[in-house]
């Protein structure tokens, strides 16, 4: 069975799916996200704690492989949550990828794990610190996505990954193995997930 489902969390509830390609919603064509809300935690300060690190580390305890589509701007949070994946698929005509926090002057704990983990230490340098902006062309040359496609073919191009990669997670240790790869940052997101006693994260000092 395949899923192509519109919410990762009810991809992951299935226990039936094999694997997961999670898509951006078509209200907005042009963007996956623009990255979290940062007024939101004037009014919740939990919204990040109760909600999006909670997602990174489920992403990163499915049992079987997961793709992330990037159909146009992958911004902010937003890169956190495609590393976070074991695939990433990037419009090759729209659209760029870039992580800001330096000049945002925001942190949360674990913030650095996905990018040193998954990217050489170069690129994840010019993610964390230098804030660069990436084209599709670019990030596949870099290695922070495996395949690039205009928007028309970007879920074929998905769905055909998806084919060749469901059938290891078969023998039931996909997850065991990807946590030898990846564990620091499951823990890392465990730790700062539903957390309400203590600060887990440094407000931004400038909102875009």
């Amino acid at each position: 069975m395949r899923t192509v489902p519109s919410s990762p969390v009810a991809a992951m509830q299935n226990s039936g799916v094999q694997y997961a390609v999670h898509p951006t919603a078509q209200t907005q064509p042009n963007n996956l996200t623009q990255g979290l809300e940062l007024d939101e935690s004037d009014t919740n300060p939990h919204a990040n704690s109760d909600g999006f690190y909670p997602l990174l580390a489920t992403i990163l305890d499915c049992p079987f492989p997961t793709i992330a589509l990037l159909t146009g701007h992958t911004f902010g949070g937003a890169c956190p949550l495609a590393l976070a994946h074991d695939y990433r698929v990037m419009n090759s005509k729209r659209g760029f990828l870039s992580m800001p926090p330096v000049n945002l002057g925001l942190h949360f704990d674990g913030i650095g794990t996905l990018p040193r983990l998954k990217l050489a230490p170069q690129i994840a340098r010019k993610m964390l610190l230098e804030a660069h902006k990436w084209t599709g062309e670019e990030a596949l040359r870099d290695g922070i996505v495996d395949r690039i496609a205009p928007p028309e073919k970007m879920l074929d191009v998905a769905l055909e990954l998806a084919t060749s990669v469901a059938p290891r997670a078969k023998m039931g240790v996909y997850a065991l193995l990807r946590n030898e790869l990846n564990g620091e940052a499951a823990q890392a997101f465990r730790r700062i997930s539903y957390v309400h006693g203590r600060g887990t994260s440094l407000p931004p000092k400038a909102k875009i």
